[in-house]
């Protein structure tokens, strides 16, 4: 039998169906990177949900209605797509382009052995039930804000004024629609402002200060324990030597949403030498090399991405061995 995951699941025939939802610029699309950069491309594929849009931005702004509304959505399309993805078919999809804010050519899109489903409704009734990992992305409100207008503005060319108006028009939708669904996720990743007052704060008022973010993972309790577990050990040594920067790791469990959950605290900058020997350790696992962009220290968005995926590899082990 073929020991690494990445060979098990290219033989299994199986297509594993990752769900990420969450609001509109909340960083779903890097979380769902971080899974297509550790597996890699040739058996990763993505869709977004953006694509079955009902409405293009002109009639959503005449009938006053958000992406973020249901109805503004073709939801029974995508429960097909994805009934027809999980057994390995073929679909037939429709797309948007979010340059234009009108719809494309309908594309072919056969399913590769992971799937990563992004989208606003993603975790939605009717949806979440085809899924094997859900996730949703849970940033603070004004950090969520900021990311959407650097965004779209940046990236996408947006007018500034058109996109702070959606933001306000949109947030009760979100509050219907949208935030609801992370009751029913496997991992919820929530993102606040760093939490850590460092001891070179001085140093800051001459430098740029660093991206820094303090991030809760929420993993609720599942039955996918594999055999044998893929252990994430910290050299406490190392660790205290790596701690030239501010960083804090915590952990408690308790309930979330009437379900048992670990929580799982980071925040402040991880040396890059202990956090790539936890990133060799999914390597080794995956059985290929990995390209993950890293600076001399990594945040605590780049930790939460590392377990995120650890979580991920760990469901497939589970799932792949209870074929045998």
């Amino acid at each position: 039998m073929t020991s690494n995951l990445k060979e098990r699941l290219k033989e299994s025939g199986k297509t594993f169906l990752v769900g990420i939802a969450g609001d509109s610029g909340s960083g779903k699309t890097t979380f769902a990177n971080a899974i297509r950069n550790l597996l890699g491309n040739d058996i990763v594929s993505s869709i977004t949900l953006d694509d079955y849009h009902v409405y293009d931005r002109q009639t959503r702004w005449k009938l006053n209605i958000t992406p973020l509304h249901p109805e503004a959505n073709n939801l029974k399309l995508v429960e097909t797509h994805l009934m027809l993805l999980k057994k390995g078919e073929t679909i037939r999809k429709p797309t948007y382009d979010h340059s234009t804010g009108t719809f494309g050519e309908w594309e072919d899109f056969t399913p590769t052995p992971v799937v990563i489903v992004e989208g606003l409704h993603t975790l939605y009734d009717g949806l979440r039930n085809y899924l094997d990992f859900r996730i949703f992305v849970d940033p603070a409100r004004y950090i969520k804000r900021r990311w959407k207008i650097k965004r779209d503005v940046e990236e996408r060319g947006y007018n500034r004024q058109k996109v702070v108006e959606e933001i306000i028009r949109r947030e009760s939708d979100y509050k219907r629609y949208i935030d609801f669904q992370k009751i029913y996720a496997d991992v919820v990743i929530k993102i606040f402002p760093t939490a850590l007052q460092s001891v070179e704060r001085i140093t800051y008022l001459t430098e740029a200060p660093p991206e820094l973010y303090k991030v809760r993972l929420i993993l609720k309790s599942g039955d996918f324990v594999p055999t044998e577990p893929i252990k994430l050990d910290i050299d406490l040594s190392a660790f205290v030597r790596a701690s030239e920067k501010d960083f804090a790791l915590g952990f408690f469990s308790d309930y979330y949403y009437e379900k048992p959950a670990s929580f799982i605290d980071i925040d402040g900058l991880m040396n890059v030498e202990l956090f790539s020997t936890l990133l060799d350790i999914l390597k080794k696992e995956v059985g290929a090399d990995v390209e993950w962009k890293m600076n001399t220290y990594v945040n605590a968005i780049e930790v939460a991405k590392l377990l995120v995926c650890w979580r991920f590899l760990e469901l497939i082990k589970f799932r792949l061995e209870a074929e045998l």
